[in-house]
């Protein structure tokens, strides 16, 4: 039994040793196969339709890698692929993006009709600005008459007992009953009966009386009888004690000042008659407007009585002053109102369409060869004649200056408002190079001038004719910066593959948190809201709730009239989300009302500075008190380094410390220099916890 079991344990053995070696043997070979399988080049394969699919393609052909606009740094080589970051489509990139000129960038015609690059030439004509005003309607006070009492006596009869009676030129008003008014018929009268009863031949004796007749009746018709009223009372026929006072002009009844019964003095109003056929369009514009206003301009606006109708009227008067506090001035429009279809107080937002020349001139011929009332402009002629209100002779309106020299006046040179790329104070446009085989687009830095609505004047860089990009100017840009070529972001060149820079250091221009570049024309509509909101700063540490809620009303008035245009991404949706906080129109009541809205107000305005900076010459600070709000603490802006407390005014006017200073935005860069106070600021600048 033993001898059978070594047997079978011998037998296993030898079984096993033989079959690990093939085991060994058969691996060995199978690597063998899969690492040649691996190493070999890989052949041609067809598709069903039988056409070759090439996975290696000679540098030489077109573009494999692509790459996005907006972030150059995205290379990805299957061209249906979106951007990882923004999700717009790729457009390749090319090799021979620059054929030896640093400034240009050659693309292929694919690559030119995936970029959707459209071109216009370089005009020269005037463009139309576009300047919107808000105002309301109101009396044209030379069509305003009020009725007074010209001698004292007894209303006995007023007809005209409501606002809103419309009355006729001659209408009747009211009856008056006088002791003074009767005295003077007897006067006259009396002076009458003298002269026909005269008998002497002295002619002195006949002048005086003469005389006196005459003195008589100048009496009554001072006292507003007409020459009807005189002749009977002179006669005799005028038998009744009272006298009916008429309308001077047609009108509505506006305002009335007396009742029947009442008893009026010499010069007491009674009513007020206004001609509603026209009206004023009083509206307030910002200093930054004015320049493209014109007397005789005209203006076109609209009510919300009557949607979709456009209404008409040319503007009669500009104020001389900017008013200090609001930099406003007034602007006055004189409407035709002949079919009553416009009220007084309608609210109207209008709009102002000036031609443009050269240097931003305008271009002011509306009233060239009219005559024009030189006390009432609002009366304008073609021809010579007098002043249909005052009755003076109308001038030529060239005599009154409203009217620019022809000869003065040149075309400018006009592009799309969407070719200029801009960076602050510096703009490029993409000029297409004619006569090249490829789509060439060369990089050209201009001098702009005033925009003017959907154009902008070039002062200089390009010439008449030139193809400049309107569409895809940005997409071109990119691909100049993924070439390390000038750009509109690196003016020198380099930084290629880097994309755009959405914050950050910007051709070594120092930025404040969550900073971009942003539109001058913006940062300029802001100066209001930064003016309304210091405002109701001083007027809280003054303890004046008065001032605080006008400046608040100031402050939304402000913001309707922020231009939005130009700004995009994260800086468009600071500015909103500090709109809405500054927006609410909450009553206020109350001091303390007043001061926790200002808290919200200040959180708002603080964002706006650390994002945008202001133009103007001061520094603000940003200052805080900790005991505010029970001791939860609030900051504020001010301007002066002196403490002006406004959550609690007088009783701890200098609680607090000033924490930042924010300098005025510089010439050279559209950026504020935002400074901490820490060590750098001198001690006396800093208010501690004085609570007396």
């Amino acid at each position: 039994m033993n001898r059978f079991t070594s047997a079978i344990t011998h037998i296993g053995k030898a079984v096993w040793k033989h079959t690990s070696a093939a085991i060994a043997v058969v691996l060995i070979i199978l690597a063998l196969i899969i690492g040649y399988s691996i190493g070999k080049p890989t052949p041609q394969n067809s598709d069903d339709d039988g056409a070759a699919i090439v996975t290696n393609v000679d540098s030489s052909s077109e573009p494999q890698m692509y790459t996005c606009s907006m972030h150059p740094s995205v290379r990805l080589p299957d061209p249906d692929a979106k951007c990882p970051i923004c999700f717009m489509d790729l457009i390749p990139v090319t090799e021979d993006a620059g054929e030896g000129n640093e400034r240009r960038l050659v693309l292929t015609e694919s690559a030119a009709q995936m970029s959707q690059i459209e071109t216009a030439k370089v005009g020269r004509f005037f463009p139309t600005a576009e300047v919107r005003l808000y105002g309301r309607l109101t009396y044209d006070e030379t069509s305003v008459a009020r009725i007074t009492s010209y001698f004292p006596g007894r209303l006995d009869r007023l007809f005209v007992n409501y606002i809103g009676v419309p009355v006729a030129k001659g209408d009747h008003l009211a009856e008056m009953y006088s002791p003074t008014l009767l005295a003077a018929f007897d006067e006259l009268r009396q002076a009458r009966i003298a002269l026909d009863d005269i008998t002497t031949s002295s002619e002195i004796i006949r002048n005086s009386t003469h005389l006196t007749l005459d003195a008589a009746r100048e009496k009554l018709r001072l006292f507003g009888l007409t020459e009807k009223q005189i002749a009977d009372a002179e006669s005799g026929n005028n038998v009744t004690d009272r006298l009916t006072v008429y309308s001077p002009i047609a009108g509505i009844v506006t305002h009335l000042a007396a009742r029947e019964g009442d008893y009026v003095e010499t010069g007491s109003p009674i009513a007020t008659v206004a001609d509603l056929s026209r009206l004023w369009l009083d509206m307030e514009a910002y200093e930054s407007q004015l320049p493209l206003l014109r007397w005789g301009q005209p203006v076109t606006f609209t009510v919300e009585a009557h949607p979709g109708k456009r209404f008409e009227g040319r503007i009669s008067f500009i104020e001389p002053i900017v008013d200090d506090r609001t930099r406003t001035a007034a602007v006055r429009v004189a409407v035709d109102n002949t079919n009553r279809q416009l009220k007084p107080g309608m609210f109207a937002t209008a709009t102002v369409r000036p031609r443009v020349a050269v240097g931003g001139a305008v271009v002011s011929d509306e009233l060239a060869g009219r005559w024009v009332g030189p006390m009432h402009p609002t009366v304008v002629k073609d021809g010579p004649g007098q002043c249909d209100i005052c009755d003076m002779d109308l001038v030529t309106a060239e005599s009154l200056g409203v009217v620019g020299d022809p000869a003065l006046v040149t075309e400018p040179l006009v592009i799309p408002r969407t070719a200029a790329l801009l960076t602050g104070k510096r703009a490029v446009v993409y000029v297409k190079v004619p006569d090249t085989e490829k789509p060439t687009y060369e990089v050209r830095e201009v001098a702009l001038g005033p925009r003017a609505g959907d154009f902008y004047i070039i002062n200089s860089g390009l010439d008449e004719g030139e193809d400049v990009v309107v569409n895809g100017a940005f997409r071109i840009d990119s691909a100049m910066q993924i070439a390390a070529k000038p750009s509109m972001m690196s003016p020198g060149g380099g930084g290629g593959g880097t994309g755009h820079q959405h914050g950050g250091h910007v051709a070594g221009m120092a930025m404040p948190e969550s900073a971009s570049i942003v539109p001058e024309s913006f940062l300029f509509s802001l100066k209001p809201v930064y003016a309304a909101y210091l405002d109701a700063q001083e007027s809280l540490a003054s303890d004046d709730l008065g001032g605080f809620v006008q400046a608040a009303a100031d402050l939304r008035t402000a913001l309707d009239f922020v231009e939005e245009i130009g700004l995009v991404g994260e800086p468009l949706g600071t500015w909103r989300r500090a709109a809405a906080k500054l927006r609410s129109d909450r009553t206020i009541t109350t001091i303390e009302d007043a001061r926790t809205r200002f808290e919200t107000l200040s959180k708002a305005v603080i964002s706006l500075q650390q994002q945008f900076g202001h133009k103007g010459s001061e520094t603000w600070h940003v200052a805080y008190c900790p005991m505010a709000f029970d001791n939860k603490g609030a900051e504020w802006l001010q301007r002066g380094t002196t403490i002006n407390n406004p959550y609690f005014g007088a009783s701890m006017l200098r609680c607090g410390e000033i924490r930042r200073a924010h300098a005025p935005l510089n010439e050279s860069s559209t950026q504020p220099a935002t400074q901490p106070t820490g060590e750098s600021m001198n001690d006396a600048t800093r208010e501690g916890h004085d609570h007396e």
